[in-house]
Order: C-alpha cells, then structure tokens, then sequence
C-alpha cells in the first residue's frame, strides 16, 4: 500500500513517501514563517507542559484563515512529485497538540495501570474513551513511572477535517514521541541504561532519553539562531555558524543538565543527533568531547534517503506501520462502530427497514388470518351448539394470543446495537431462532487486542449493553476465546439472549 507519512513542526512540514513494496522512495521538507509562543517541555504535567496555543503558523489546526489554502497547496506539490497514487496518509501530529502527564504509580501490570490512567484523563478531559497512550519511565522495587500522551478527540476531528478538504484520508495519527521511540526500536535491546536523542530543528531542539522497556526523559527547548546569509560576507557568515553550533550545544548541555538532575542514577549510555543541521558531524564531535560518551548521526532505522537524517521520525512510523507495531490515537475505521460508517451504515439502515418491513406484512397477514377464523358466523344455522361454539371460539383466541406473543420487532434490536456496540468491538454473526414459544438471538462478536485494549475492559463494555438492553434479556453465560489473524490477536465473544417479545397490551 502506496502510504505518505507527513510531520508538522512550527516551521516546517515533512514527508516521506512508501510504495507498497516498502521502499522508501521520497523525501521533501516544505518550510513556512516561524509561530510565536509554541515553545515548551514535554514531560510534566498538564498545567506545566505543552500547551494547544494559537499561532500564525499556517499549518496549525487553530489558524483556520490560511489552514485549507496552505495545506491543500503543499499537497499538490506532493502529488506533483509522487505522480502515483496515495493509498493512505499518516500523521506525526505537532507535539503543542499533546497533553502529556507523569504519574508514579505502584509497580503493577501495564493493563492495571493503564486502566488507572484512563480514568484519570477521562475524568479530567470529560472524555468517556479518550485518545492517550502510556510509556513506562523509571521504576524501582514499589513504584513506576508512567508517561501519558493524550489527544483530545476534537483535535483528531479537525486534522481529519482538514486532510479531508485534501481529499486525503488521516489512516493513522501519532505523537513525535511514539514516533521516536519506533525510529529506535532495532537498537533498543542493546540498551542498559538510556541512549539521548538529540533532534535539532530550526527553532528548537527535542531531546528523548530512550530506555530499553520505555522512555526515561524527553524536553523540548527553543533555540532560535540566525542563518547564513548571501548578503554577508564570508566572515560573517563564518561568525553566525560558529554562534549558531555554540547556541546548539549550550541548549544540548542544559537540557543533559536537565536530565541528570532528574535522574542522577542513570548514565547515559549513547547519544544520537538529527535533524536539519548541516554540522551534524562537528556537532557530534564536540559532544562526545564535552560529555564523554561515544556520539553518532541518526538514523538508527536506515531507509536509503538523501538527507535521512532530517526525517528519522518519519522513517521510524513508516516502519513501524509495516510491521503493524505503530502506536495510532485514532481507531481504524474497520472497527468504528458500523453506525458511524456511511457506506455500511447506509446498508444495515436498507437492511433493517426491509426486515422490519417483511415483519410487519408477515404479523398483519397472521394476525388477520387468526382474526378470521375467531369471528362467530353470523347465521346461527350453521352453529350446532352454544357450547361447541364457545369452544371453538376459546381454541381460535388461545391461537391468536399464542401468534402475537411470539411478535418480535428487528428494528428496534438493529437500531441498539448500531447506537450502542462499544468501540472496538464489531458483530460477526446474529441469528434468531425459537424454542418453547421463545425468541433466542445467538450474538457473536470480534474485538481485536492490543496492549491498550485489555480482554476483561472489551468483554465487560459489551455485556453491560447487554444488559441495559431493553429488548434482551436472561443471557447466558459468555463463550470467550482468542485467536490469532493477520498477525493481530482477536477477542470472540458469542452469547445466547432471550428477546423481549412485542407487549401484547400495547
């Protein structure tokens, strides 16, 4: 699948572009002004980190003046490039649109304590399911640090929106963290203490201190410095380069500074350094100098570009797409729940009126069958006796009642479950069937596990709609099992209900 990755920073906005072979056979950066304000730490809580702040950048979700003509523009120019067909478009997401918050916990499984932190951001962002990811830090015999990464989902909606006015489909978003971490997940097994990833952009530098199980510390610094010019002369260019590398390296040290603070009992192993800068290499020199510790240029993941060092992210989300590892905080449209779709959605709401409708004619057509043979004949000749006559009259209302208790309206069950089946959770069989003068609905249902989605959260979302269901009702006991498909673990669900009958009365 043909897929581009694009990144959006203050002052610029990346692309890499994968064919379906996986080959990465593109690259470009498109620069634009500079936003004002956007500068912070990642890593604290929600009060003191990145904040959703307004800016004149162009390519932000919050300047909706030139957003569309921006936007639409650079991906023409994409498109120019490519000359091929886009299959899917994936997003690194700005890092200001990202909450983020540490919380130390007891040492517990990642489940327990994701459950714990969803709860929490539920609570404080009033989102029922929010969009977040969790990333284990330090921890020691009683406790564990955990980093959360949460997206509201009306930023979602809008980046959506927005590609969308592209004709382009958002298939997955991420954060620069997760994206990161994936660009170095081919080293992290050899890591025993932590390797520091410098990032250095026009305006700022991100620093990510990777664990081998996690992520140990990450900040992001303004470092605004002046270009070259070739208005100036040699002299002065030299002059701006060498304040520029000594303005990079001091905002090297500071957040290292940073770090060891934080953190005085884990050394740093290794350190990388990528991005725009052209003096990657005297960079690394000066730090490994300065620092001691061996210094070397990203990409940890190679992918043959030019320049591949400006796009380590990129190449690291790409890669992990392909190998179905990528964390995304939107859910694949094939398990949204099937009401939202329009294509499906439109057929299930076909399907159901023709059901009911098939209903209908079928219970009028009964009911006036029944209704014919309980009426008394008018001409008492042909009644032999009051008694028998009476007989026949209880026999034909007992069958009346018997037909019409059995009524069962399909639509108001199609209609439950499309309002009301849990995200993540799809329907792979419903079937009726009768016994004993009883409705039954067999109801199988798939929901595919991650390690954010835990089997006892999916299992007991879906059977307290069960329960709150006002047309099922005494509900066996759950058949559960797991089963492995295109690489992805599933859960299986089936369950018998009894369907509540059509009140006679009414």
């Amino acid at each position: 699948m043909n897929a581009l990755i694009i990144d959006i920073r203050e002052t610029s906005l990346r692309a890499v572009f994968r064919n379906d072979a996986g080959v990465l056979e593109y690259s470009r950066t498109f620069d634009f002004e500079s936003s004002k304000d956007i500068h912070g730490k990642i890593g604290g809580n929600q009060e003191n980190g990145i904040q959703n702040t307004e800016s004149d950048n162009p390519y932000l979700v919050g300047s909706h003046n030139l957003w569309e003509f921006e936007l639409k523009e650079t991906l023409q120019k994409i498109r120019a490039d490519i000359r091929t067909t886009i299959d899917a478009t994936h997003l690194i997401i700005p890092p200001y649109e990202v909450v983020t918050a540490i919380h130390q916990l007891p040492r517990m499984p990642r489940q327990d304590a994701e459950k714990l932190i969803l709860r929490k951001i539920s609570a404080d962002s009033q989102e029922e399911s929010p969009p977040f990811s969790i990333i284990p830090g330090t921890s020691n015999q009683k406790t564990q640090i955990w980093h959360s990464l949460y997206i509201p989902s009306s930023t979602l909606k809008l980046y959506r929106k927005a590609f969308a006015f592209s004709k382009l489909r958002l298939s997955s978003i991420t954060t620069p963290v997760n994206a990161m971490i994936n660009a170095f997940q081919s080293v992290r097994e050899a890591i025993f203490t932590t390797h520091a990833v410098f990032e250095i952009h026009r305006d700022f530098v991100e620093a990510y201190y990777i664990s081998g199980d996690g992520i140990l510390y990450f900040e992001r610094i303004p470092c605004s410095t002046s270009d070259a010019s070739p208005e100036n002369s040699t002299e002065e260019n030299e002059k701006v380069q060498k304040f520029r590398l000594f303005k990079i390296l001091n905002t090297i040290f500071r957040v290292n500074s940073n770090y060891q603070a934080a953190n005085p009992d884990i050394p740093v192993q290794m350190g990388w350094v990528c991005g725009f800068e052209t003096s990657l290499d005297d960079i690394a020199t000066a730090l490994k100098e300065a620092m001691g510790i061996e210094f070397g240029i990203a990409p940890a993941i190679p992918g043959g570009l030019p320049d591949e060092n400006r796009y380590v992210p990129l190449v690291g989300f790409a890669n992990a797409l392909m190998n179905e590892t990528a964390t995304s905080y939107s859910t694949a449209d094939f398990f949204h729940r099937f009401a939202l779709r329009k294509t499906s959605g439109l057929i299930v709401y076909v399907v159901t009126i023709c059901a009911a409708l098939l209903t209908i004619t079928i219970t009028e057509r009964e009911y006036r069958r029944v209704q014919k043979q309980v009426q008394l004949p008018s001409d008492q000749k042909l009644v032999k006796s009051k008694a028998s006559a009476s007989a026949g009259y209880t026999k034909n209302l007992e069958a009346l009642k018997m037909a019409t208790s059995r009524q069962f309206v399909f639509y108001h069950l199609f209609r439950e479950l499309a309002a009301n089946l849990p995200d993540g959770v799809y329907l792979e069989n419903l079937e009726f069937h009768q016994k004993n003068d009883k409705g039954f609905f067999d109801i199988t249902a798939l929901a595919r596990l991650d390690d954010k989605i835990a089997e006892s959260m999916l299992l007991s979302k879906f059977m307290s709609m069960l329960d709150n269901s006002p047309t099922l009702k005494n509900h066996r006991e759950p058949g559960i099992s797991v089963f492995t498909r295109d690489k992805g673990r599933f859960l299986k669900i089936t369950v018998t209900s009894e369907v509540d009958p059509l009140d006679a009365k009414k």
